[in-house]
């Protein structure tokens, strides 16, 4: 290129051109009076200090270096007193090496440079800038785009193993093992880890219920509203502990599993009896209360005896019952209102009763902040879940190291799309990343804060839908009671990204990918109504424990529901009157389904006691009219 083309780009201007002599042959050679010349004629640079003492090569013209005769070999100079010049100071250096002015490395390096280059790069970036263009182009080119590779889907699906084995499932559609054929998967991870609780769940986990798709069980499902007929039978607040364990704790144990991110929570809970003995020496974080019995005698009532977290589900569950695990999905299995949310975070309980009634989960869905605000109390339970993320990565990293050296050392032949090494000369980019994860993996262990599964940042409101449901993965068994929480809990577009990598990019020590999701999903696909009971609880069935302290009262006066949140054209008399008609869910469950052997029951044992519930004859419910009979929820 020109000189002046150089200049041009170093905003240096450039040298005026040098004089010239002609020899004894008539050819043109360059005055030594002048340390410039310009290089219009030539497509290579040379060397011009010394010009006398350089040997022209490469076909410079010998205009400019002077005849052959003119020339002697007593000119040579040795080439390491020749300075190698700066690449910025090319137009007004005396010395310029025989290279492309443009192209400053030889190999590409391994980061990129502090401040872009002088002009573009020769190839498009490899990846999509994080967020679109602020607005399109005002018209369009004059040719058409040329792409050079396939748009790459971030979340793209897994392939499916060679050979499946029999607890093996997925989310595709069209697979095998999806959705429509779980009925075919048998001693799931779900079975395996409900086993352990099958003394207090009435239904035989080995029975695989993921077809019953024309019962009224099965999980998730959208919850509205228009189809909330169901009577809401709670009457206080969900009473909850964080407990004494904390996410860092050796007894936690945070699981990137195939189909979520689950926090396990170590089972310890003592029998309340075993807890009264113990009087005043029970453990600090047991609850009990002296009270005085019937008999006019003290007592001690054990209330929690549980070390986990807990909650007391109102609605007959006893106690503080403990908390088992949590888990997050995503997207949101569960609708509310025809809308699917980002993710959703599910906090299953289990009544460790001989009851057999099974297991409350509340379901708190997952939206993406307006003003992209973290989530700081999920915070604490991502990183926990990072640090597994980061060992296992380690641990793949460690595993390709060793079998890149044993590779070099056999001499067998390398796979050229493998990145590849020998034992003795490790690629120093291979020894970055390695390091990089061990480092993180370290870091991470331990500096972690108490995590409460409960954090008011996480679960917003009191107030929820409920129904009878399922789980949402194979054996679909039919034991859980939902609670849908009516106000989702908010992430930034970063902790989403996060959450999503944690899933479906995790890879176990042996460097294989665990994700069996489906295009970034591993939400089962939402199930029919089939008539089942959904109720929706408001301030009129209770208020949060702290107002009723302040106001002295139970719940709300219905006039003023408005100023508790609830929409006075949509929470009308009409639907509260509809869906308040039952005194117990027997009841209910006896004039919907006409299920009453639970209601006959209850009446029988009411009438022994000279007690009156209100009901009428074998199948025939009948409201009971005034009087101490009417349950407090039927005034106004």
């Amino acid at each position: 290129s020109d000189l002046s083309d150089l200049a041009s780009l170093t905003n240096t201007p450039a040298a005026p051109a040098p004089t010239a002599t002609v020899d004894e042959d008539g050819a043109a050679a360059a005055s030594t009076s002048t340390t410039t010349t310009t290089f219009s004629d030539f497509d290579l640079l040379r060397p011009i200090e010394a010009i006398n003492g350089l040997k022209p090569s490469g076909g410079i013209a010998s205009s400019v270096f002077g005849s052959r005769k003119s020339r002697t070999w007593d000119m040579l100079i040795p080439p390491s007193t020749v300075r190698q010049p700066d690449p910025v100071q090319l137009v007004t250096s005396a010395v310029l090496l025989e290279r492309d002015p443009f192209k400053f490395t030889e190999m590409p390096s391994a980061a990129p440079s502090e401040s872009p280059t002088f002009s573009p790069t020769e190839y498009p970036s490899v990846s999509p800038s994080d967020y679109p263009s602020a607005s399109p182009t005002v018209s369009p080119t004059n040719y058409p785009t040329i792409t050079m590779a396939p748009t790459v889907f971030l979340w793209d699906t897994e392939p499916r193993p060679a050979s499946l084995s029999n607890d093996y499932f997925d989310y595709n559609p069209a697979s095998p093992r999806g959705p429509n054929s779980w009925r075919g998967v048998s001693n799931s991870a779900e079975t395996r880890h409900w086993n352990s609780l099958q003394e207090y769940i009435d239904v035989d986990l080995d029975t695989n219920q993921c077809g019953n798709t024309g019962g009224t069980r099965q999980s998730p499902i959208d919850v509205r509203f228009d189809k909330a007929d169901g009577q809401c039978f709670e009457y206080h607040e969900i009473r909850h502990e964080p407990g004494e364990f904390s996410v860092a704790d050796p007894e936690v144990d945070a699981q990137i599993l195939p189909t979520k991110l689950r926090i396990d929570y170590p089972y310890v809970v003592l029998d309340p009896d075993d807890v009264e003995e113990m009087g005043d020496s029970r453990p600090s974080w047991t609850v009990a209360n002296w009270e005085v019995d019937s008999k006019g005698r003290d007592k001690l009532t054990v209330k929690d005896a549980v070390k986990g977290p807990s909650a007391d589900i109102p609605k007959g569950w006893g106690y503080q019952l403990p908390v088992t695990h949590v888990d997050v999905k995503i997207p949101s299995e569960h609708w509310m209102e025809g809308k699917q949310y980002a993710a959703e975070y599910q906090i299953y309980l289990i009544q460790n009763r001989k009851a057999q009634r099974g297991a409350p989960v509340i379901s708190i869905l997952m939206d993406l902040d307006p003003d992209d605000k973290p989530n700081a109390a999920l915070q604490v339970a991502l990183d926990r879940f990072q640090a597994e993320y980061d060992k296992d990565m380690a641990q793949c990293e460690a595993r390709r190291r060793k079998e890149r050296r044993l590779d070099a050392i056999l001499g067998e032949e390398f796979d050229a799309t493998q990145e590849q090494s020998t034992w003795l000369d490790e690629p120093e980019e291979e020894e970055v990343k390695f390091q990089s994860y061990l480092r993180r993996a370290q870091e991470r262990q331990g500096g972690f804060k108490y995590f409460d599964p409960w954090d008011a940042e996480i679960m917003r409101s009191i107030y929820f839908f409920g129904y009878e449901g399922s789980l949402t993965e194979p054996p679909c068994s039919e034991f859980l009671e939902w609670r849908i929480i009516d106000t989702p809990t908010t992430v930034s577009r970063k902790q989403l990204f996060q959450m999503k990598k944690l899933l479906f990019h995790h890879v176990d020590g042996n460097c294989k990918r665990t994700s069996t999701h489906y295009e970034g999903s591993v939400a089962r696909p939402l199930q029919p109504y089939n008539g089942r009971m959904v109720h929706r609880c408001m301030c009129r069935d209770f208020i949060a424990d702290k107002q009723r302290k302040q106001l002295k009262v139970q719940r709300c006066n219905w006039k003023d529901r408005d100023q508790w949140g609830f929409d006075k054209n949509t929470f009308t008399q009409e639907w509260y009157t509809r869906t308040h008609q039952y005194e117990t869910p027997d009841h209910q469950k006896c004039a919907v389904w006409n299920d009453c052997a639970d209601w006959n029951e209850d009446q029988a044992e009411a009438a022994l006691n000279g007690g009156d519930t209100g009901g009428g004859g074998t199948t025939t419910v009948t409201q009971p009219t005034g009087g101490n009979a009417s349950p407090w929820w039927w005034s106004f």
